[in-house]
């Protein structure tokens, strides 16, 4: 990292004054190509504060907007810098925008009913290393390290052993009690024949708690897994190219039986054409984690609707979902996409989830590169819109062809 400040200090260290009143149009070809180069994002900032340089990715982590810094830690730094010369280095955690997620959701509206601004987008957190040099008198640039992957993938794996060591609780002691009555079973051979029927319901009710907790165990561990899984970035490729007709239709036939059980009636549209990168099994459980939940809260008789279609600048697929059902707490509506939370509108059926369904679906869309957003007023029904990159043109390193030919 010295020997990258030193050599942008090399190449702009000749400069002269009419050289260093241009920062605000354009920064010296040499310059600009080296900063290029590097993995990290960057950000180059003038005398005036202002930035003259940034990638892309500096808006999305949430250091650059509308063309400023926008952490006030960074700012912070930059100003010690400039006043002290040196480097400084230092970890920080920030927030994708939500703009980046509601933009999109803004373009899939169906009706003016739909209101923007109430809708809860996902906003997933990033783990940053910084690193402010400068490298002049008045420009100093900013290296943004993004190790939330990383980060990411060691908090899921702790949340994993945590969860599922308090979950096997439960099930252990079901089993130890059980042990316990069949133990005492074989005293009771020549004993009052009633006794002997009452203490083997109380057999059977052990068996029976065992049974549900081992199911509740596995439901746990499927879960986790799954939510393990969508911690990695898909990489867009010609062999993970997925036609999102397809996907919902795959979801629909597999929920079928849960709706008509339910007396709920699904229905599907996608009139247009949509491709997208994925993980097609992740994308399907996004989904049906999404119909599940409209399914549960929706009364007898009603409509569960699955509707696709491109956004208005052709850049995401947005897939909703939409129940009529008893809505969803605008306090609860904050909270539902965190692990194992559990929203107050419980009914005897969704009583038995673990809360992990919605985190589940906001991973899944994160790691496509998408998002998702909620909108739901109690009484009136819920819409969770899903927004996925569409696949664009050539996939990168794939000898320029369309996987779409």
């Amino acid at each position: 990292m010295r020997r990258f400040m030193d050599r942008l200090r090399s190449l702009v260290g000749n400069r002269s004054r009419d050289d260093e009143q241009a920062d605000g149009e354009a920064l010296e070809g040499s310059t600009q190509a080296l900063l290029a180069l590097i993995p990290a994002a960057t950000v180059v900032v003038d005398g005036d504060d202002e930035v003259v340089r940034s990638s892309p990715d500096a808006y999305r982590l949430g250091i650059v907007s509308n063309d400023e810094i926008s952490n006030p830690r960074i700012i912070e730094a930059i100003a010690q810098v400039r006043r002290s010369g040196g480097r400084r280095s230092f970890n920080l955690v920030t927030r994708t925008p939500t703009e980046f997620a509601l933009d999109a959701a803004a373009e899939s509206r169906e009706s003016d009913d739909w209101d923007i601004s109430q809708a809860q987008a996902v906003s997933r957190r990033n783990w940053l290393k910084v690193t402010l040099g400068r490298i002049d008198q008045s420009l100093v640039v900013v290296l943004i390290d993004d190790v939330s992957d990383s980060v990411r993938f060691v908090r899921t794996r702790d949340a994993f052993m945590t969860n599922v060591s308090e979950q096997m609780l439960k099930p252990v002691q079901a089993l130890e009690e059980l042990a316990a009555q069949l133990k005492t079973t074989s005293h009771l051979e020549g004993d009052d024949p009633e006794l002997l029927r009452s203490h083997l319901r109380s057999v059977s009710k052990d068996a029976s708690s065992v049974q549900r907790y081992s199911a509740y165990l596995g439901h746990v561990l499927k879960d986790l897994l799954l939510l393990i899984r969508a911690q990695e970035r898909i990489k867009p490729s010609r062999e993970n190219v997925l036609d999102v007709a397809e996907q919902i239709r795959a979801v629909v036939r597999d929920e079928q039986d849960r709706a008509d059980q339910a007396h709920v009636t699904l229905r599907w549209r996608c009139d247009q054409p949509l491709t997208i990168h994925g993980d097609g099994q992740q994308i399907r459980v996004a989904l049906a984690k999404l119909v599940e939940n409209a399914v549960s809260y929706s009364s007898s008789g009603s409509t569960v609707s699955l509707v696709a279609q491109p956004s208005k600048d052709g850049r995401y697929g947005i897939i909703r979902v939409v129940d009529h059902g008893r809505g969803i707490s605008k306090a609860d509506q904050g909270r539902i996409f965190e692990r194992f939370y559990r929203a107050d509108n419980q009914n005897e059926e969704t009583a038995v989830g673990i809360g992990l369904g919605l985190a589940i679906v906001k991973h899944v869309a994160l790691t496509h590169h998408g998002s998702v957003t909620v909108w739901s007023a109690p009484g009136e029904g819920s819409t969770f819109t899903l927004m996925l990159p569409l696949a664009q043109g050539p996939v990168a390193g794939q000898d320029g062809d369309n996987p779409n030919d």
